[in-house]
């Protein structure tokens, strides 16, 4: 027998390996209602869409824990945005006026 054959002999496979996870047991049981006494809350009609129910139910709790601006901090915020928006406004006017004469004084003659 040669040296080769005597190696493919000498060198072995790994077993190979089957599913780590294999059904078979049984399985756990539902969970079941309280037995004190409790009735289960009765759920809205919004709640009682799969889709949108759950979601309604996340955007409300995530409401709640939102550190909503007071009356004043929101008017000077608000004055804020409507001041650079007026000035933001007369800017670009004024460049779109300065186009303007340009193009008309220069390419249109």
């Amino acid at each position: 027998m040669s040296r080769a054959l005597r190696r493919q002999q000498l060198i072995q496979k790994p077993p190979s390996k089957g599913p780590s996870f294999r059904p078979g047991g049984q399985r756990p049981a539902k969970k079941q209602q309280a037995a004190s006494g409790e009735a289960p809350r009765k759920r809205s009609l919004v709640e009682r869409i799969p889709i949108v129910g759950g979601g309604v139910r996340d955007v409300l709790v995530e409401l709640k824990k939102v550190t909503w601006p007071t009356r004043e901090e929101t008017t000077r915020l608000g004055i804020a945005v409507i001041a650079v928006s007026i000035a933001m406004g007369i800017l670009l006017g004024g460049v779109d006026m300065g186009f303007n004469w340009l193009v008309d004084n220069t390419l249109l003659r």
